[in-house]
């Protein structure tokens, strides 16, 4: 009796270890960050031909209904008020342009992603105003990759 039963410990115990070798982990879906960065790039263009047709709405189409851009020195900006807000503050300044550039994207999932990258803003005539860094989350809706979180600042040093 104890030897039947020292064998079927060991016929269970190579069962269970048959199967957990030939048994393979779910594969886990891992979004196509180049698809992303080059749907990213694209609404990036937008954002600057926003400024250089002066169509608020071209900016707008930039980010989601609910999304809040974070400027230095200053409160959040955030829903439609906020965003044509901030759009009409920047072209009455003089920004008639701004250049993006994807440095690395992280956490990329179905729904989210984040980007870090550097801007660089033009003013009339293609005059070079001021660069800076970003950090974006951007959120996948059914219109595609929009922003929903949108911080940055100047590189530049305050003014005294």
């Amino acid at each position: 009796m104890k030897k039947l039963s020292i064998n079927l410990c060991c016929i269970i115990l190579s069962m269970i270890v048959s199967f957990a070798v030939s048994a393979k982990a779910p594969e886990i879906n891992k979004p196509d960050t180049a698809a992303i960065k080059a749907a990213l790039h694209q609404v990036n263009l937008s954002y600057g031909q926003a400024f250089i047709k002066g169509d608020s709405s071209l900016f707008m189409n930039c980010y989601t209904p609910d999304a809040c851009l974070l400027p230095v020195n200053s409160p959040a900006l955030c829903g439609v008020q906020g965003q044509l807000g901030f759009y009409r503050f920047a072209y009455r300044a003089g920004v008639r342009n701004i250049v993006f550039t994807t440095l690395n994207l992280y956490g990329a999932t179905d729904l989210y992603v984040t980007e870090e990258g550097n801007f660089e803003m033009f003013g009339a005539n293609n005059v070079a105003l001021g660069k800076g860094k970003y950090l974006v989350v951007w959120k996948k809706t059914a219109d595609g990759w929009r922003m929903y979180r949108d911080m940055f600042n100047s590189n530049s040093a305050p003014k005294k």
